[in-house]
């Protein structure tokens, strides 16, 4: 049997420190929350082998959204957007994938796509999307289309 790989959300192991400027104590920069909330396959209105890291990003209206890469059933990954309003439960996940690997136009992306990030960008007034394909040759980084 296979064996189930969830994205965590919100979540930070051996979280990195910084010292705090006012006490000059050790601070951590993130929190464990504390309901530890997940998403796996169980969460996906379609039928995938797992889900895996996500780019994330906090919208303007207040969402979060997650950029999650998700194994389908071929084993080929794509990237599938996942909403929700306190970034903790409630998540609205995309009926289909979001953005699919596109080997035709594409061919670096033959095997598919993934480790997803996303940034706003204030000049553009757009978000940024770079990602990672995977092909016969290896990894190369790939940005959105």
């Amino acid at each position: 049997m296979k064996p189930v790989v969830t994205s965590t959300v919100s979540s930070v192991v051996n979280a990195p420190s910084c010292i705090d400027s006012n006490t000059n104590a050790e601070a951590s920069l993130f929190t464990r929350h504390p309901g530890n909330p997940i998403l796996s396959r169980n969460d996906w209105p379609y039928p995938i082998n797992s889900v895996f890291n996500a780019g994330a990003v906090k919208l303007s209206d207040g969402d979060t959204l997650l950029l999650c890469r998700v194994e389908d059933r071929r084993g080929l990954s794509h990237l599938c957007a996942a909403r929700s309003a306190n970034g903790v439960d409630g998540w609205r996940i995309d009926v289909e994938p979001t953005l699919a690997a596109n080997p035709r136009e594409f061919p670096e992306e033959i095997w598919g796509i993934e480790d997803p990030r996303i940034t706003y960008v204030p000049e553009l007034q757009q978000y940024a999307v770079a990602y990672t394909s995977f092909a016969r040759g290896g990894a190369p980084e790939s940005r959105s289309r």
